[in-house]
């Protein structure tokens, strides 16, 4: 083809040829690195210029990537010059190629469970090495490992941003990769685990503790940011650990807090029983200023429970046995009746939750008209302080919730 004498060469357009291709990644870098260079080389030169010294062009080429790409050698470079030269170069590879790759996981001491949530957070990194590397020359490997890790860290810096990949790279006709993890950001150095029910008593709780503690502890050294992204994965992990879920199908709401000193707290819950433990200290009163009460109920409806409460008197050794009945109102508020086997006395009641920590109680005696009001403030889930009054006296009372 005639070109006139000011035409100049104006894009180079490049094409890998080979019996055995490289892999795509490695093509593409490829290309990029031969358009580079005959740019350099030919472009903005005439076209009849390039056509004049087409030989010598394409042998320095050739020259070039024969120690460039280093694994493959270059057959023949063949340049077709015009405002867009097509540059051909064909190469092969030379020496054993890359059959397979394994991959030499280090988790470091990360527990089983969370290792198999990172594998599934990773995705398909056998399936990006395996397209980088296999059927690549095992000279080549040193070069295009980089690009191997580059895809590695392009993939896990979206599907898990809060590691870093430490890549090493072994090759052989086996090319064997170690990947190792390191946390990225700030870290959960403690965990604190909290109990919390308004149904079960603290002495059943303690049973679920040391499972808690224990399930708590695979969060330790963990990227706080991730276990905020799988905070249902966890959440519903504590739940599944615990036994008395298991056992009577107790609801269990853990409430996760992240950070670098994590808080756990979990709300252990039934629908069918009403089951507390209180012991009782007066300050203020002189007889029966100790003592301690069970709180049996069955929960028969939405609204409704009935109950048995049996009361320690240490000073005088004598059992109380209350039989009676509980109405929620609203929710926040029940009201009910109960009566006395040991006096023979029935007894109005209401208990108004005012807050999460305050409650206020009234009891009736319609016998004597005498009525007792007491306001009770939540210290922690072990104690609380109530100050109660009646028609004749006050005192204080510190309830321990066993």
């Amino acid at each position: 083809m005639v070109y006139a004498s000011d035409d100049i060469v104006e894009k180079i357009d490049v094409t890998i040829v080979s019996s055995q291709m490289p892999p795509s990644k490695i093509a593409k870098r490829m290309t990029a690195s031969v358009s580079t260079v005959g740019e350099q080389m030919i472009a903005g030169r005439k076209v009849n210029e390039v056509q004049d010294n087409q030989i010598s062009y394409e042998k320095l080429i050739k020259e070039i990537f024969d120690r460039v790409l280093v694994g493959y050698s270059v057959q023949s470079v063949d340049i077709r010059p015009g405002p867009s030269t097509a540059l051909t170069i064909e190469i092969a590879p030379w020496g054993d190629v890359v059959h397979e790759v394994a991959i030499a996981y280090d988790f470091g001491t990360l527990s089983p469970d969370i290792v198999n949530l990172i594998k599934k957070d990773m995705g398909n990194v056998d399936e990006k090495l395996n397209d980088v590397l296999i059927g690549l020359p095992i000279d080549a490997v040193d070069w295009a490992g980089g690009l191997s890790k580059v895809a590695i860290r392009e993939l896990l810096a979206n599907q898990l941003p809060e590691f870093h990949a430490n890549i090493d790279i072994i090759p052989g006709e086996r090319t064997l990769v170690k990947l190792s993890l390191s946390p990225l950001g700030t870290t959960v150095q403690d965990v604190h685990v909290s109990l919390r029910s308004t149904t079960i008593p603290n002495v059943v709780l303690a049973a679920v503790r040391p499972t808690m503690n224990e399930t708590s502890k695979i969060l330790i050294g963990l990227p706080v940011a991730f276990v905020e992204r799988h905070r249902d994965y966890f959440t519903d992990k504590l739940i599944a650990e615990q036994p008395l879920t298991k056992k009577y199908g107790i609801t269990a709401t853990p409430l996760l807090n992240a950070g670098a000193d994590t808080e756990i707290a979990l709300d252990v819950e039934t629908d069918k029983y009403n089951i507390t433990l209180e012991a009782y200290l007066d300050m203020g009163r002189e007889e029966d200023n100790a003592s301690a009460r069970l709180h049996a109920g069955k929960i028969i409806s939405k609204r409704d429970e009935v109950f048995l409460e049996v009361n320690f008197i240490p000073s005088s050794v004598s059992w109380e046995f209350v039989p009676g009945w509980g109405h929620k109102i609203g929710s926040s508020m029940i009201a009910g009746i109960k009566y006395n086997t040991s006096s023979s006395e029935n007894m109005l009641w209401l208990s108004k939750e005012l807050s999460p920590s305050w409650t206020m109680r009234l009891e009736r005696n319609p016998q004597n008209r005498n009525n007792e009001l007491g306001l009770r403030y939540k210290l922690h889930d072990f104690l609380s302080a109530e100050y109660i009054i009646t028609k004749d006296e006050q005192w204080l009372r510190l309830v321990g919730h066993l």
